[in-house]
């Protein structure tokens, strides 16, 4: 694994590949720039029928550029930044009962600067805690899969650290 790298963990296959490089060892640049010059990129010369999804810190959520992206199939999910400011539009109806929607408080469309995104509000079950998860998918995904692949976001994590820890011992 090359340090100062952004990665990408395909979760079917479980590949785990090079997206860009955020330092060359001597000037560090910002990563979120340099993932959004490298997706700006990839639309270039990208198959309209491939989706992405980018399962990223708060420091993504860029609302205007994101919704560009629906246009290329590049989705994100994330945390609401606190201090978001944004509308409430509607309620999306989910199944409550659905044991994927366990935890799920509220699905809703909210719009920040006119553009209109996805808003879930998930109570984990064992903690009690409050995660507000904004994302542009479709509101036809369910609400608890949103949930449940930005809490893969920590499993891919994990995969991250042992994979640097075991290629940094050798």
């Amino acid at each position: 694994m090359r340090p100062g790298g952004i990665y990408a963990l395909n979760l079917r296959s479980g590949l785990l590949r090079f997206l860009c490089l955020v330092t060359n060892g001597t000037q560090r640049h910002q990563e979120i720039p340099v993932l959004r010059d490298h997706i700006e990129k990839q639309n270039k010369g990208n198959n309209s029928s491939q989706k992405h999804l980018y399962v990223y810190d708060k420091a993504v959520t860029d609302f205007v550029w994101w919704d560009r992206q629906k246009r290329h199939a590049n989705y994100m999910i994330s945390m609401l930044k606190e201090n978001s400011i944004a509308t409430l539009v509607e309620s999306i109806p989910f199944d409550s009962r659905h044991e994927i929607n366990t935890g799920v408080e509220a699905y809703s469309v909210y719009e920040n600067k006119g553009i209109k995104f996805n808003v879930v509000d998930y109570r984990d079950p064992e903690t009690g805690k409050l995660h507000r998860f904004v994302t542009t998918l479709p509101m036809t995904i369910n609400p608890g899969t949103i949930a449940m692949l930005y809490f893969k976001r920590w499993t891919i994590e994990k995969t991250f650290n042992n994979t640097k820890t075991r290629c940094s011992s050798f």
